[in-house]
């Protein structure tokens, strides 16, 4: 009886980090497109990383609840503080498109910071949520960084570094099973 508690408790402990997998490499792949459009069209990031910031909220709350769906007791306080974190970051959002639209910020910059925003945000996540965005929300500072400093060869090298994140996050699932 014990051995097959055991069993089941490995098993949905797996899928768990079959999940958290998952969303990290789709955040990772879908990060990696927006550096590749940064650098080749350096207008088009503002647009991609506005776009991105509703999608890495439901991803990021979505994996928040799958995690704890199964709980008997989901702490209402816990889910509000994840929306409004994500509400905050779009509220930022909205106001560096009201400083474009008049001209303080250009599209470029204001990419950026929204990468950078967004990057903040998921560490936070990760602190107080799930340690998968923890790892994410460094890797996207560093993006930020890459593209602010290598605007011209920056999907050169961060390819590598997303197959090493990418690696080390298969490394992490593997070890914890």
């Amino acid at each position: 009886m014990a051995y097959q508690d055991k069993e089941i408790v490995i098993k949905k402990h797996h899928h768990h980090w079959k999940m958290r997998l998952m969303i990290g490499l789709i955040m990772l792949g879908l990060s990696f497109v927006g550096l590749i459009v940064s650098d080749i069209r350096q207008n088009g990031a503002w647009n991609y990383w506005r776009v991105m910031v509703p999608l890495f909220a439901v991803l990021c709350l979505f994996l928040s609840w799958y995690l704890r769906h199964k709980q008997r007791l989901i702490s209402p306080t816990t889910i509000w503080h994840e929306l409004v974190q994500w509400f905050g970051l779009a509220l930022s959002v909205y106001l560096i498109s009201v400083f474009v639209k008049i001209g303080l910020m250009g599209r470029f910059e204001a990419g950026l910071v929204v990468l950078t925003l967004l990057s903040l945000n998921i560490f936070i996540t990760g602190i107080y949520v799930e340690a998968t965005f923890f790892i994410i929300g460094i890797v996207l500072g560093l993006f930020a960084l890459a593209a602010a400093v290598m605007a011209e060869y920056l999907y050169t090298i961060m390819l590598p570094i997303t197959i090493g994140v990418a690696i080390l996050l298969i490394w992490i699932a593997r070890k914890r099973l």
